[in-house]
């Protein structure tokens, strides 16, 4: 069978790591050895393990880790992969350049392919030239930041958007909610906005949350949660605590998997400041929930305005309008819900997105 490697140099556990799991299972079912290589310490090597995936650990400690390199050169020639996806900073160019090695030296064909899901400025052009065969950026927006180096070349770069596991979604749908989501939940009746979002300062929580302290006032039963951990806990605790929202607002964590909570919820938000593309309000609205989502960046490729859910412009005001609008139209929200269904399912499968990784690696 053959074998591909995932290469994942993040320990957090978000959108990206969730969709390299989701690729992973669906080659596993199409017969194909897929492997992930990533630090021991990262939240997504102890899920590939539960999963029953191959799990390779390195100390991927920066992008020039000699013994990594030549740990993974050793890990290359042991399973013979012909295809290798890189994700992050450092197993990217790790992982480039021992597949550079073991291509050169053992002369087997492997492609090299890099996921491009985050651009910070203006990439430098020679990794995209010289040392990945393909950079996959998830959303036409993101291939067209990373192309604004024009000595990259544009052939170099496409767009691949990511792929769901729709029928294992409706098939968590049915499974058990987490017990002290459900009990908070149970215990304050009223209308039920979900967030899933890593805590990040461009994920929107906290502009989001003064939002709701004016809602409130409006409609005092709303409640709000927020399902992701990260690195701004501590400063959406703290928001929270100063607007007085404790009882409306609960931080759930990490949410897996997240379609049960999503069952629940009246109304579904990504209030991004910044977003590649986004996988939440994909998700959203695969359950058909009414769907509100930044109008910035890669957001408005997953939705239509007002015909699959509310794409909203990035200000406090817009978000307090648009939210108020999905309060008093609830049935319109419906309606578009439905639609957005039909729209992910046809354009955001994990088939599709696989048959076409499987084409780039035989090409």
């Amino acid at each position: 069978m053959p074998a591909i490697i995932f290469a994942e140099s993040s320990v957090n556990m978000g959108g990206q790591e969730y969709q390299i799991l989701t690729q992973m299972s669906e080659f596993a079912r199409r017969g194909w050895e897929p492997y992930l290589i990533c630090k021991k310490i990262s939240k997504i090597g102890e899920q590939a393990k539960k999963n029953g995936f191959q799990v390779k650990f390195l100390s991927l400690r920066n992008a020039l880790d000699l013994k990594s390199i030549f740990s993974l050169l050793l890990f290359l020639i042991k399973v013979k992969p012909i295809g290798i996806i890189l994700h992050s900073g450092h197993d990217s160019i790790i992982g480039a350049i021992a597949s550079k090695i073991y291509r050169f030296i053992y002369k087997n064909k492997i492609k090299i392919i890099r996921a491009r899901t985050y651009q910070p400025g203006v990439p430098g052009s020679f990794p995209y030239n010289n040392l990945f065969d393909i950079t996959v950026a998830p959303s036409q927006y993101l291939r067209s930041e990373i192309l604004k180096n024009i000595q990259i070349k544009s052939s170099k770069v496409i767009t691949l958007y990511p792929g769901i596991d729709f029928e294992k979604m409706q098939n968590e749908g049915s499974k058990l909610l987490d017990p002290n989501i459900r009990e908070w939940h149970e215990k304050t009746p009223g209308l039920l906005i979900v967030h899933g979002a890593m805590l990040r300062g461009e994920k929107g929580h906290l502009q989001f949350l003064t939002v709701l302290s004016r809602l409130l006032i409006k409609w005092p039963s709303l409640k709000y949660v927020i399902a992701g951990d990260g690195p701004e806990k501590d400063a959406v605790t703290n928001q929270i605590a100063k607007l007085g929202l404790a009882n409306q607002v609960l931080v759930a964590g990490i949410v897996s998997p997240i379609a049960p909570l999503l069952k629940i919820a009246d109304i579904a938000i990504l209030p991004s400041h910044k977003e590649p593309l986004g996988m939440f309000q994909i998700e959203s609205q695969y359950f058909q929930i009414p769907t509100l989502a930044t109008e910035v960046d890669g957001i408005p490729e997953t939705m239509e305005h007002q015909k699959t859910g509310l794409v909203v412009k990035n200000t406090e005001e817009e978000w307090y309008q648009a939210i108020e609008w999905a309060i008093l139209n609830q049935e319109k929200m419906k309606e578009y819900a439905k639609e957005g269904k039909i729209f992910v399912e046809k354009k955001f499968s994990i088939k599709k997105n696989i048959d076409s990784v499987i084409e780039l690696i035989n090409n």
